[in-house]
């Protein structure tokens, strides 16, 4: 075996030493990347991470996941995971498995944990849950889903989550769900967008695609109208209605809000009069109590970065800006029951206001008398 010359030894020392120097940098650097985790890649959740790396803070890492479970793990479990959105429910579905003898004690801690320090940086917008069944199917309301095959959605989605939660506060058990699976004949740009569009194709052609599995009811997620359902819809199918006053109803609004889908969304659904009866569910921007004084910093300098930017998110990012369900100047909303706003960026929201306009209410004058409810909502501190 031939000996290094001395100069050989010193070029292999000074590479040792770039090579140590650079993994510290990558380490420091993945240390201070910052990371929202979002949705597919063709859904709005995704676009709108996109955007608030785009006009507001740059140095955010924009990832896409499988949904809102995912995402809530995430922040407890995945180095550097600061921001997070979400559908309001996935709250519910954790105190659920955080209180289940079901679940592994040392899980039920985690999920304990987890909830304990999980905060809302913002409320986005409402999303409108869609219950599709074949034209031929003799179900006309979402209450009449018991005991039907169901497609919810890859587990740890959004859409499952919800869809167990409302079937689970229906009719305390489980729903039979039809597992996710690609018909080799879709197109879509990624897997969750092919699963989708093939479910839809089972649902409105059984006879046709009688090789997959049958399908009863279809559930979908998200902000009227969903790019998947507003073009090239397949046809026979359509909505189910929900019915408020229906005895499984009154369980079902603790979690979710009355909503209608309307007709001009989907024309192709033949809906009857100017809109049909549903549920909606709220999506949340969030963060957590962090541990790490300069993750908290940043989430605080965020908050004011959304303020200043606000106009240009609105003007030139998603079109869902325009629908959030609190916008600066406004107070900010009550939650869902369970989550908190976090205290890092309540006060600096609360103050927030387009084109430094003044908010001259008086509950916002510091020392006026503030009700906890209030507070609590926001109007006042």
């Amino acid at each position: 075996m031939q000996r290094m010359t001395p100069t050989a030894h010193l070029w292999l020392d000074l590479m040792k030493g770039v090579l140590v120097l650079v993994l510290v940098a990558v380490a420091v650097a993945s240390a201070h990347a910052e990371v929202i985790v979002t949705g597919g890649k063709t859904g709005t959740y995704y676009q709108i991470g996109n955007n608030l790396k785009e006009f507001v803070s740059p140095a955010l890492e924009v990832r896409d996941s499988k949904g809102s479970w995912a995402n809530v793990e995430d922040m407890s479990q995945t180095e550097g995971v600061t921001l997070g959105i979400v559908q309001s429910d996935v709250y519910a579905a954790f105190v659920y498995l955080r209180d289940s003898r079901d679940v592994p004690a040392e899980t039920r801690r985690q999920y304990g944990k987890l909830l304990k320090n999980l905060r809302v940086f913002m409320p986005l917008y409402r999303e409108e849950i869609h219950f599709l069944v074949h034209k031929d199917s003799p179900l006309e309301f979402i209450y009449q889903v018991r005991g039907r095959r169901i497609w919810m959605d890859a587990e740890k989605s959004g859409t499952y989550l919800t869809a167990l939660n409302i079937y689970s506060k229906m009719f305390n058990e489980r729903p039979t769900a039809v597992a996710p699976f690609i018909n080799p004949a879709v197109t879509g740009d990624d897997e969750g967008t092919r699963t989708r569009r093939s479910a839809l194709m089972v649902l409105s052609d059984p006879d046709f695609y009688s090789a997959f599995p049958k399908i009863d009811v279809l559930v979908l997620v998200g902000g009227q109208p969903l790019k998947l359902l507003e073009a090239n819809v397949p046809p026979n199918l359509r909505l189910l209605k929900f019915d408020p006053a229906h005895g499984t109803s009154a369980k079902v609004l603790q979690d979710y809000k009355r909503a209608e889908i309307q007709k001009s969304s989907y024309p192709a659904l033949n809906i009857t009069g100017a809109g049909l009866p549903s549920l909606g569910v709220d999506s949340y921007l969030i963060t957590a109590n962090f541990i790490s004084e300069e993750r908290n910093q940043f989430i605080t300098s965020l908050a004011g970065q959304f303020c200043e930017k606000f106009e240009a998110l609105q003007s030139k990012g998603h079109p869902k800006w325009k629908t959030l369900s609190w916008k600066p100047g406004a107070p900010l909303p009550p939650l869902a029951v369970g989550w908190q706003y976090s205290a890092r960026v309540k006060d600096r929201l609360s103050r927030c206001h387009v084109q430094g306009s003044v908010d001259e209410s008086p509950a916002a004058i510091p020392g006026a008398t503030c009700k906890p409810q209030d507070r609590f909502a926001g109007l006042c501190r």
